[in-house]
């Protein structure tokens, strides 16, 4: 704890994978595996990925809103179809389209027959992608403080201490056991912990988490923006205590549904 200006910030120093809380509601945990079991079945590998590039516009439109991007689903739409769409900056027009190519390229790299493990540098090309031209050093560490709103949560400052939190994060992270759909939401979740970036970070962590699920058979997960506060309420909670249940029980329940959705 360190205290500035009266206000008790709250800093996890020495973060590791194990000061994670959560517990796993093996019900649900294992209706979501018996659904997987059964969309594996159902649609081939070739399949779920033209499923996966299907669902581009939803992904973009909501992981963009979520962030405060004012563009409508239907324009979200028209602007990725090639048409220019009035009325909103160049930076938002950025944010889609970069999201655009940062979503083919870890759908790309999931689908790749070569398997690909969690690196650095995988995170560092995902954040690349989300930011240039819209934020400051795209794929590179930040070097300065950030704030996130509405929690005293301090994410580390120095580019120094988020150096050590990606490099033991990525190590604790791919020598963790533990059920995929469970390490994709760690995956998402430390990501943004840490805000190893000036901006972008929720972004390129929703990408890396969709980029583990696609990779082990998985459908992709959008959060809808119109459970924004859910969501954001589920994150400041884990940014807090590093409880992260409410965190799982909320993409828990949407990837249920999202498997039910294709009658399995």
């Amino acid at each position: 704890m360190k205290i500035i200006k009266d206000k008790v910030l709250i800093q996890h120093k020495n973060f590791r994978l194990k000061n994670l809380k959560y517990k796993i509601d093996k019900e649900k945990s294992q209706r979501i595996l018996d659904l997987v079991k059964k969309f594996n079945k159902k649609f081939t590998k070739s399949d779920q990925k033209k499923l996966a590039f299907s669902q581009k516009v939803d992904f973009i439109y909501n992981t963009t809103a979520l962030e405060g991007n004012s563009f409508t689903y239907a324009e979200t739409e028209t602007l990725l179809s090639g048409v220019t769409i009035g009325g909103h900056s160049v930076r938002e027009e950025n944010e889609i389209t970069n999201q655009q190519e940062a979503w083919e390229f870890i759908l790309d790299s999931a689908f790749d027959k070569l398997r690909i493990k969690i690196t650095e540098n995988l995170i560092k090309d995902i954040h690349w992608r989300v930011g240039k031209d819209t934020v400051v050093s795209p794929g590179k560490y930040r070097d300065g403080r950030v704030k996130i709103g509405g929690t005293k949560y301090a994410p580390p400052k120095t580019k120094q201490e988020i150096e050590i939190f990606m490099k033991n994060f990525v190590n604790d992270f791919n020598d963790l056991e533990e059920n995929i759909f469970i390490k994709a939401v760690i995956l998402h979740f430390v990501t943004a912990l840490i805000q190893p970036f000036f901006d972008g970070n929720k972004r390129t962590a929703r990408l890396l988490m969709n980029f583990v699920l696609a990779q082990n058979n998985y459908p992709l997960l959008s959060v809808p923006v119109k459970i924004r506060q859910e969501y954001a309420d589920s994150m400041i909670k884990g940014y807090e205590t590093l409880d992260i249940n409410l965190l799982i029980k909320l993409l828990s329940d949407l990837v249920i549904a999202k498997l039910e959705d294709y009658n399995l």
